[in-house]
């Protein structure tokens, strides 16, 4: 994923969501320069995003990622309700993405699968992940319209 991506969907995004897509690998760490670029574009000179657009190297990644919260969000912690939506933002742009490339409901079923897998077991996701049991019987189709419902309503969330 990269920010064509959010603003593909009109999505509006800043350093707290670069900082957790990169954190939750959303996004590689190239995205960090991709933002601070975009930011020069429309005239910030700030010595942080001039150092930022010329790229990070594998090496220093985790201290830019705390340069980019010390100087931008210092106030707020890792489980902090503001990082926790930017969280759930980027998760319903990649659930999106999965749902427009999966045409087949059980491939789509195994990528949703996945996913939850990939991002610490998301409690909200449970009714429509295929291997978890559900309270009641339950079929493919049943679990493709509990996650089109979910997409549905994280849409009108962030849209």
């Amino acid at each position: 994923m990269n920010l064509k991506d959010l603003k593909n969907r009109h999505i509006n995004y800043d350093w707290k969501t670069i900082f957790v897509g990169v954190k939750e690998n959303y996004f590689s760490k190239d995205v960090i320069s991709d933002y601070a670029i975009e930011l020069m574009e429309i005239g910030d000179k700030s010595v942080i995003v001039s150092e930022l657009a010329w790229g990070v190297s594998d090496e220093d990644l985790d201290k830019v990622m705390e340069k980019i919260k010390s100087n931008y969000f210092p106030h707020l912690d890792g489980e902090s309700t503001i990082l926790l939506e930017e969280n759930r933002k980027l998760r319903f742009i990649c659930l999106s993405e999965i749902k427009e490339r999966c045409k087949e409901e059980n491939e789509l079923l195994n990528k949703i699968a996945e996913f939850y897998g990939n991002h610490h077991y998301p409690e909200d996701m449970v009714s429509f992940v295929n291997y978890m049991p559900q309270d009641v019987p339950t079929t493919i189709q049943d679990l493709v319209n509990r996650f089109d419902k979910f997409l549905e309503l994280e849409r009108v969330r962030f849209c």
